[in-house]
């Protein structure tokens, strides 16, 4: 599910439509959450910051809150514990104080000494201030850059919900959460401020709004369904990329080859839906699978193989997830883990898991290839066919209606009679490439050598795609051939 580097991903269809519809809330006055998978922020976020950037730049008014430095949190001296003297040295700890006037002792003929003085000995300081007051302090400083300094959580919420013409009356604060040291202090401020504008009672407007950014990591599982309501919208990375946006990065990934135009073209064609189809929502598995690749369908299952064997199987209940409800709008709670890894979401219509997680691979690559060829090759198939009919029509030895009669398709009963205003060649429209054939063997259709072959590999494609069976490298190459005719 992660991005592919070699196209921006603020230009594929599906990320511009999710990213409209995040502004459109802004837009309207709400506060979005918007939750991303761990898998599009690390081990590198620039992603995710070209997806950011693109909505600041739609935004225009907006406060984008610096990341938390490490060297920023204040720090107090941890209690140290009491470690003895070497015996015999001398130590400038200052000497113990005995108020004893020792008439307790005074019938003994000696008394213990005083212990001996404590070493301090140097341990590491901790952080004494939160990662909320962290955040609540930069947002502060942000904040009185534009207007009087403001001081505490009280003073922040009433600078921004204050009903009067300010120079930041509206604007959008956008939070990395995932930059945060605790991704919960953005939330937990998202909410004080949402709870804040409706006590303020601001028109939409006039409201100041937050846009977090985060990963599930850090937050609790229950926490989206919590704060999304009418003034909080929640938005998931779940189904953004489709179909387009897969083709998209496989068409710019696939080298040229030579060849004949309309020949390489419908090749080429074949070639490009098979890896959409295979790789589904996983552009960077697409973008090396469309690179490496040479089209043979043999070799595809081979050639994914060693693009997923670099996965490892560190989640395996991401298999077993797959039988989880699945929400046109959201992961629920059994697909989230999977999903957060990058190894599940939904794309045109159905939950896809990674290659590299299939249970028999071998399976769903047949099965993918042979959509991928039904996909591109059957629309074309179908124009021939309609095509074929006025040689059938010329090379018939029985008049077009008995023929169509004898030869028709469909159920049992059904009327095959031709319109009573359709000519020869309309009686014969219905006649399917399997019927043609057998009038053919029949010798009801007296057809040439050239036109035989035609018609014997168009009807051989339809007919084994027809039984979800994929056309080998042979048979696609002859069937291209007649087609391009």
């Amino acid at each position: 599910m992660s991005l592919a580097s070699t196209v921006d991903p603020t230009a594929l269809p599906g990320v511009r439509v999710w990213v409209r519809r995040v502004l459109e809330d802004l837009q309207r006055g709400r506060s979005c959450l918007c939750l991303l998978p761990d898998s599009q922020v690390r081990p590198t976020d620039a992603p995710v910051e070209r997806i950011l950037g693109e909505l600041l730049h739609e935004l225009g008014d907006f406060l984008l809150l610096p990341p938390a430095e490490p060297d920023r949190v204040a720090r107090v001296p941890r209690p140290r514990a009491p470690q003895a003297a070497p015996a015999g040295r001398w130590t400038p700890s200052e000497p113990l104080l005995d108020y004893d006037d020792g008439l307790s002792d005074f019938e003994h003929h000696t008394r213990p000494l005083p212990a001996t003085p404590a070493i301090m000995a140097p341990v590491p300081s901790v952080p004494v201030r939160t990662a909320t007051a962290d955040l609540l302090e930069r947002l502060a400083k942000e904040l009185q850059n534009h207007g009087p300094a403001v001081e505490g959580l009280d003073d922040v919420l009433a600078r921004l919900t204050e009903d009067r013409p300010p120079s930041h009356g509206g604007q959008v604060i956008v939070v990395r959460a995932w930059r945060e040291a605790s991704p919960t202090a953005a939330t937990d401020l998202l909410r004080r401020l949402t709870a804040a504008v409706k006590e303020a009672g601001l028109t939409p407007a006039r409201r100041p709004r937050m846009l977090v950014v985060a990963t599930p990591s850090g937050l609790p599982a229950e926490l989206p369904d919590q704060i999304s309501r009418e003034d909080t919208a929640v938005h998931w990375w779940w189904g953004v990329l489709g179909r387009l946006d897969t083709a998209t990065v496989v068409s710019v990934a696939r080298p040229h080859s030579p060849g004949p135009a309309a020949h390489h073209q419908l090749l080429e064609s074949v070639v490009q839906a098979a890896v959409v189809e295979v790789c589904g929502p996983f552009l960077d598995l697409a973008t090396e699978l469309a690179t490496r690749w040479d089209g043979v369908p043999a070799t595809l299952l081979d050639e994914l193989r060693h693009v997923v064997g670099a996965v490892t199987a560190e989640s395996a209940s991401a298999g077993s997830a797959r039988r989880g409800r699945r929400s046109p709008l959201q992961p629920d709670n059994t697909l989230r883990p999977g999903w957060n890894q990058g190894l599940l979401d939904a794309w045109d219509g159905q939950l896809r898991c990674h290659p590299g997680y299939e249970p028999d691979l071998e399976h769903t690559v047949r099965t993918r290839l042979w959509l991928a060829q039904n996909r591109v090759l059957l629309p074309l198939l179908d124009d021939a066919r309609e095509e074929f009919t006025e040689v059938i029509r010329r090379r018939s030895r029985l008049p077009p209606g008995r023929l169509a009669e004898r030869y028709r398709s469909g159920p049992v009963g059904a009327a095959s009679a031709p319109p009573a205003d359709g000519g020869p060649t309309d009686a014969l429209m219905g006649m399917e490439l399997g019927a043609m054939w057998g009038a053919h063997l029949n010798s009801h259709v007296r057809l040439t050598r050239e036109e035989a072959d035609r018609l014997r590999v168009l009807w051989d494609a339809r007919n084994r795609l027809a039984h979800r069976a994929a056309l080998d490298d042979h048979r696609l190459k002859r069937l291209v051939t007649e087609l391009c005719r």
